[in-house]
């Protein structure tokens, strides 16, 4: 009750926000760090004279554009390379065991940096970078689930009929794997949250469209002046943490 009640009030407010505020990519010196409660600017302004709930709904909005199609992409790219080892097994074996095994001893965010800095600095190449930096360990959890499910009478009762490997992955393996595919989409989502938010600190572009700064950015550009706009930090805080605790899996029970 008490997250749906958040989860109510905090995308309720994005919405809101959106369709009532423009988007703050404009700079207005004259009304720059506004107090709270000021008239026009309910949570005042930044050191810009950019509106701060504007900040905190489109930041949120944009963080939502890119988490979401980043672990769907990321969640079906590592679905293709498990279905490659169930076609070719034997190849399969020979390329994929080290390269996932050299993928999983690579810290994530290294990963992800690499790719940003030789791809344009845009929300796609944000998307591939997290998609890089994530797929192994979501290939490994569904190779395992996979091999569970090789062991099943109905997988060997398709053999026996003659059922080909585009039968039994169509047929099988993707009703079997529904219930794992949400788990590693809703338990997936804080990491990418936090990932995005990090890249976004790092002046990495994390904004769709014309939409302002990203919430990592919002938080790097205004925290050395926290006493004269607090709601400036406090906003894109208090979004990154909803968000987290909003697209998590905190509800969702996975059975095997």
């Amino acid at each position: 009750m008490l997250l749906n009640s958040i989860r109510l009030l905090f995308f309720g407010t994005i919405l809101w926000g959106i369709v009532f505020l423009p988007a703050p990519s404009n700079v207005d010196l004259m009304n720059n760090n506004l107090p709270f409660l000021t008239d026009g600017f309910l949570f005042g302004s930044d050191r810009l004279g950019r509106d701060n709930l504007a900040l905190f709904c489109y930041g949120a909005m944009s963080t939502i554009l890119i988490v979401i199609p980043a672990r769907i992409l990321t969640i079906l790219f590592s679905f293709f390379v498990s279905t490659f080892s169930l076609v070719f097994p034997k190849r399969s074996d020979f390329l994929l065991s080290g390269f996932v095994s050299v993928s999983l001893s690579i810290p994530s965010l290294l990963s992800a940096l690499i790719v940003i800095s030789i791809l344009p600095n845009n929300p796609f190449s944000l998307m591939v970078a997290i998609l890089v930096s994530d797929w192994a360990m979501v290939y490994e959890t569904l190779t395992a689930k996979i091999r569970e499910i090789q062991t099943s009478p109905y997988i060997s009762a398709s053999l026996c009929f003659g059922a080909k490997p585009k039968h039994l992955i169509f047929l099988h393996y993707l009703p079997a794997l529904k219930n794992m595919f949400q788990f590693l989409f809703f338990s997936g989502l804080p990491t990418v949250v936090m990932t995005t938010a990090l890249f976004s600190y790092l002046g990495i572009q994390t904004s769709v469209g014309d939409t302002g700064p990203g919430l990592g950015e919002q938080i790097s550009f205004s925290k050395d002046y926290f006493d004269q706009s607090p709601f400036s930090v406090l906003l894109p805080i208090i979004a990154i943490l909803t968000l987290v605790y909003s697209l998590g899996s905190r509800n969702q029970r996975y059975e095997t």
